[in-house]
This record gives structure tokens, C-alpha cells and sequence, in this order.
């Protein structure tokens, strides 16, 4: 697959491993997922056999456009998540800024006519172990935070659980603020309907 991904930091991603996989130890015969792997999925663009490159190159133009400030993540909780049982980090938080990068992805490869999967919805998680099966959740006493700095363009080879860097995509702090969801915009305290405004200006006339 090609991802557009967000990854902790390496020093994050070991205690994220050493956590998951002690919580695998007795419970279920998945190992957890390598450290250097863990990853939060913005955008899958697709499947392929091989790295496209003319595609990735195309890819790079388009996301090298984006400007965008860090982001800072917060995951939690814990939870059962997908078809197969795999085990992954959620917020119990809604996570504005993350949700309005991958918005601000998704129109930037629209803008360029590229291809990507589109989902229903964007819901922020990082899997720790893949196809566990029906397991508790493991505890998050500690949350595990860290300011994205970036993301990435990877492609994940099927079966190596290996993932390839094709680019890295600084994010600024000198960037505009992201913006707001629909549902937290202010409004007027006086919304004048279309009637009202028929009669304001036959009055003016």
C-alpha cells in the first residue's frame, strides 16, 4: 500500500512497543507491531505490486504544497478496532488538528487530480497489534503524546512488514492555525431569514 502516514518519534514508539507487547505476552499469539512501523494513517492512495514511481513523484509535487502548522497528538485509551481485532490507540478527545490535516491532504491531491481511497470517515488511531482477536484493552495510565512535526509518503511492502520512505513533509509553526469544524463556528446571536430580508429591502426601496 501507499500511505500518506503520521509517525511518533522513535524514542515514543519504543515505549509504545514495549507496552503493547508485554499486553501480547499470554493473550494472544500476535506479536506487536515493530516500533519503527507504528504509524497513524492520514491517506491510503492505493495498492500496488511495486512502488509507482511516476505516481510518487506526482504525489511529492502535490503534498510539498501543503502548508500546515504541527500537530499535537494525545492517544489515551485503547480499543478493538477493524474487522480482524486488531488492537489500537484512540483519544477520548477529538483530535481537531489531525482531522484538518488529512482534510487539508485530501484537497491538495484533489487540486492536482490524484488518485487516493476515500473513506466515510477519518477516525485518528494507531494500531499496536494487528489481527489479535478478542482481547481487553490495554491499559493507557500514561498517555502517550508528541508534536507531529511532519508526515510521510511511505509505501508498506505486503508480507516484509517493512515501509518505505519515498518523502517527508515538514510542518511549520509560522503557518496559519487549521481551520475550525463546522460545529464550533461562531454565529450570530440574530440569524435573519430570506423573508425578512425580502421586507427589509422592499421598505429601503
Amino acid at each position: 500500500k501507499l500511505l500518506i502516514t503520521v509517525k511518533p518519534p522513535a524514542a515514543l514508539a519504543e515505549r509504545i512497543f514495549a507496552d503493547a507487547a508485554r499486553h501480547a505476552a499470554g493473550r494472544t499469539k500476535r506479536e506487536a507491531y515493530p516500533p519503527e512501523l507504528l504509524h497513524i494513517t492520514l491517506l491510503c492512495i492505493g495498492g500496488f505490486k511495486t512502488v509507482p514511481h511516476g505516481l510518487v513523484e506526482r504525489l511529492k509535487a502535490a503534498l510539498g504544497e501543503i502548508k500546515a502548522r504541527p500537530v499535537p497528538i494525545t492517544f489515551d485509551e485503547t480499543s478493538l478496532f477493524g474487522n480482524r481485532n486488531s488492537l489500537a490507540l484512540h483519544s477520548c478527545r477529538e483530535m481537531q488538528e489531525l482531522r484538518a490535516l488529512a482534510k487539508m491532504v485530501q484537497r491538495a491531491l484533489r487540486r492536482a487530480n490524484l488518485p487516493y481511497v476515500a473513506a466515510s470517515s477519518f477516525t485518528p488511531h494507531l494500531t499496536v497489534i494487528y489481527g489479535c482477536g478478542k482481547i481487553e484493552p490495554m491499559p493507557a495510565d500514561k498517555p502517550y503524546s508528541w508534536l507531529a512535526g511532519s508526515f510521510e509518503l511511505v509505501f508498506s511492502h505486503n508480507g516484509e512488514t517493512r515501509h518505505e520512505l519515498l518523502g517527508r513533509f515538514a510542518l511549520s509553526p509560522k503557518a496559519e492555525r487549521y481551520e475550525r469544524p463546522e460545529s464550533q463556528l461562531n454565529l450570530p446571536e440574530k440569524v435573519i431569514g430570506p423573508s425578512k430580508r425580502l421586507t427589509q429591502r422592499a421598505s429601503v426601496r
